[in-house]
């Protein structure tokens, strides 16, 4: 099965784990049986799955794992750690995030302000001047009309 990646590294793919594959209306839990990300493509094979009809079902499916796999490998830092964090421009509070989207690539905060406005604020590394994890706190370069939008 072909699939993308909303993190740089997801090597704890590789580790035999069970993965959950989720729609509207199901979510199936499979074991990875072997991963190819030297791919163009990275591709994903689960025990039990055997043919192209049959991945063809989880088309259009999200894959899940739980947090506590990723939180247990290391001091890496995850797009979901950034949810409910307050987010600031200097000394401003914009908001919290209440959930972090990617498309191709490009990864952005949804972030609800105290008056209940949604705003998608882009982040990468370059943007962020400070992270504190433990007290939830995001200060990030001020985008210039992005709160105009």
């Amino acid at each position: 099965m072909k699939f993308f990646f909303y993190n740089e590294k997801s090597d704890v793919l590789k580790k035999n784990i069970l993965i959950h594959l989720v729609n509207e209306s199901v979510n199936e839990k499979l074991k990875v049986e072997s991963l190819n990300l030297k791919s163009t493509i990275p591709l994903i094979k689960f025990f039990g799955i055997n043919n192209r009809n049959k991945a063809n079902d989880y088309r259009r499916f999200k894959i899940a794992v739980f947090k506590s796999i990723f939180e247990s490998q290391d001091n890496d830092l995850y797009l979901f750690n950034f949810i409910d964090c307050q987010v600031f421009f200097g000394k401003r509070i914009i908001g919290n995030v209440i959930n972090v989207n990617s498309f191709s690539g490009n990864d952005l905060l949804e972030v609800e302000s105290e008056d209940n406005k949604i705003f998608l604020i882009p982040i990468n590394k370059s943007l962020i001047k400070f992270f504190d994890i433990k007290n939830r706190k995001l200060e990030i370069e001020e985008i210039e009309g992005i709160l105009d939008l």
